[in-house]
Formats: structure tokens, C-alpha cells, sequence
């Protein structure tokens, strides 16, 4: 539940924001559409978990960081919240709305924090809007940080990472239905890509450090799934993570929600294999020419659909 007038500058609110930074925080990613929101709805309704909409400013400020310094000064302050307030998370939001806080109550939880490193500034913000929340731990959902792992695990020593892994027929006809891409084509290339990245990059974290779900796994099973992941975060598992949908408003931006319907629902698993319906014989066989290989070796079925010999 939401502490809408915690002091966050008091003394004592402070301490639980220096203890915070101390957990390792968690990072959702994957390729786009592949069930990244669903997993963040469901463990932010737990009773440890806050995960705040999409950043995607992590790796891209952190070129700026010898401009930032220590943050023990109010110019560096100031410029890294200026820049948060520029960056664009999605297409239609910014960075630093998804904390929740004030532009003073940045400033100065930065400052209580200081001298500390630019991952540090932004673990801060973070672990306030988790105090905020009512929450012991932060996470982030930003599927597209998939290319970004590496940055990530060495720039949060330990730091979770979470790759949600989706049927990519599926995804590109939820891409396709989004209006990002229209191409079956180009879209396999991406999914491959995107995957493969997380893979790549995750490749030197242990297990304790990374985990790949399946978002098919999630939806037909999903008290087996999260519970497995919340034994692997050493949190505790909670029914209501079931219930996401009751609250999954309030936890999505209303510019987006158009994308996300399915989220107001309980979760089930009618969008599994929608492609065999929905893509025809030519588009299932141009996205299994592209990545059929990747499918093959994450356990997907192929279709087995040939492009025409007139089209080669």
C-alpha cells in the first residue's frame, strides 16, 4: 500500500533507504510483447517488490556521469533530475515520473546519500519509491535493457536479472497489432536478436544471478512459476499475486493502455499459438526461415510451412 505523505527526507526514512540499497535490485527484460508488464504486475503485488513503469534511462545517463560527479554537489543534483525529466522511458512518457516523487524530494534524497556513484544516485531513487510504495526492494521493468545486461550486472554487482522468452510468431503479431512493425520478417530478425542478446550477455552470471521464464510457463502455470521466483528472490510468494488485474490500472500508464487489456483480466492462456491462426502459410514460413533455428532450440514446435518456390 502506497505511503502518499511518508516524509521522505525525515532521518529515520532515510536509514531504510540506505538499508535498501544494500539489497540487489532486480531487472525484468526481454524482447517487446513477451510478457515482461504481466510479470511485473504480478510480483509488485506482493508485499516486498516494487518495480515502477519502464526507465529506460539507466545506461544512456550513465555517459554523462563525470558531469554528475559525487552528487555531493547541488548543480550535479540538479543535472541529473534535469535529465530525467528529459529522457523518454517509452514513446509517451518520461523518466522521472515513474518514482512518484517530488523534484525536492529527489534533490534531497540524493544529497542524503552522498558522495556516491551515478548507479548509486540512481539506486536511491529507486529504493525511495519502493519506501514510498511500502516496499524492501526495487526492480525495473524495462524489456529493451535486454541488450543491456552486461552494463547492468556490472554496474549493480548483484543485481537479479529476470528474461522473460516468449514464442516469437506470437510476438510478432502482438508487435503487429501495436503498429511497431508490420514487416514478419524484420520482426523475426528482432525477436531474434533480442533473445539472443539476453543470452549472449547473461552468459557469464551464475544461476543465482540470472533466470530465463517462459511466458507460456507463466500463464498456464503461474502459482509453480512465481513461486519459484520468489524463492530465488528470497521473498515470499503471495495469492495476490494472482490478482493482479484488480489493481493492474492504477500500475500502468494510461497512454499505454491500449496495450495492455488483457492486463484487466485474470491471467489465462489464450494468447499461446494465436499465429497458427493468424499468421498465414507464407508469413509463418518467412519468420521460421529467419529464426526457425532459435525456435527449434527453445523448445518451440515448428510449423514446418515452406515459402513458395515462385517467391525465392
Amino acid at each position: 500500500m502506497a505511503i502518499e505523505n511518508l516524509d521522505l527526507m525525515a532521518e529515520s526514512t532515510i536509514s531504510i533507504i540506505k538499508k535498501i540499497l544494500h539489497r540487489p535490485p532486480l531487472f525484468i527484460v526481454g524482447c517487446d510483447r513477451s510478457g515482461t508488464t504481466l510479470l511485473r504486475l504480478m510480483l509488485t503485488q506482493g508485499k516486498d517488490i516494487h518495480i515502477p513503469q519502464e526507465s529506460r534511462f539507466i545506461c544512456r545517463l550513465s555517459e554523462f556521469s563525470d558531469v554528475y560527479g559525487d552528487f555531493s554537489k547541488a548543480y550535479q543534483r540538479w543535472f541529473f533530475i534535469r535529465d530525467l525529466q528529459h529522457n523518454k522511458a517509452t514513446c509517451s512518457t518520461y523518466a522521472f515520473p515513474i518514482f512518484g516523487l517530488s523534484i525536492i524530494e529527489a534533490e534531497k534524497i540524493i544529497e542524503a546519500v552522498s558522495p556516491i556513484t551515478y548507479t548509486g544516485a540512481v539506486a536511491s531513487l529507486f529504493a525511495a519509491s519502493a519506501v514510498r510504495a511500502g516496499k524492501s526492494y526495487w526492480g525495473d521493468k524495462t524489456p529493451r535493457q535486454v541488450n543491456e545486461i552486461r552494463f547492468l550486472a556490472d554496474a549493480f554487482p548483484d543485481s537479479k536479472f529476470i528474461h522473460v522468452i516468449r514464442d516469437g510468431r506470437d510476438v510478432a503479431l502482438s508487435i503487429r497489432k501495436a503498429g511497431w512493425m508490420r514487416n514478419v520478417a524484420e520482426i523475426a530478425e528482432y525477436w531474434k536478436k533480442q533473445v539472443m542478446d539476453g543470452k549472449r550477455a547473461s552468459s557469464h552470471l551464475d544461476k543465482s544471478r540470472y533466470m530465463e521464464i517462459f511466458y507460456e510457463d507463466l500463464v498456464e502455470e503461474p502459482r509453480k512459476i512465481l513461486n519459484e521466483i520468489c524463492s530465488w528472490l528470497s521473498v515470499p510468494y503471495s495469492d495476490k499475486m494472482l490478482s493482479f488485474y484488480e489493481k493492474s490500472d492504477k500500475l500502468l500508464d494510461k497512454s499505454h493502455a491500449h496495450l495492455f487489456g488483457l492486463t484487466k483480466k485474470p491471467v489465462d492462456n489464450s494468447q499461446i499459438g494465436k499465429w497458427k491462426k493468424a499468421l498465414n502459410n507464407f508469413e509463418q514460413a518467412e519468420f521460421e526461415k529467419t529464426s526457425g533455428d532459435l525456435l527449434n532450440q527453445l523448445g518451440y514446435e515448428l510449423s514446418g510451412a515452406k515459402i513458395p518456390i515462385y517467391y525465392t
